[in-house]
């Protein structure tokens, strides 16, 4: 068996840490635009929130 660019389990290991922190990012990155944490209805993050888009 020919190793591309190194050990297999290297390679999923990497691929998996990659794919968990992508993974988080955009939780965390819906999670701040639907819960922003704001209770001023006139913060501009309410603005990509209106009902009129």
């Amino acid at each position: 068996m020919t190793m591309a660019s190194g050990p297999f389990w290297g390679m999923v290991a990497i691929i998996a840490i990659t794919g968990v922190i992508t993974l988080g990012c955009f939780v965390a990155a819906f999670w701040m635009l639907l819960r922003p944490g704001e209770h001023d209805p006139r913060h501009v993050k309410y603005e990509i929130l209106r009902p009129d888009r």
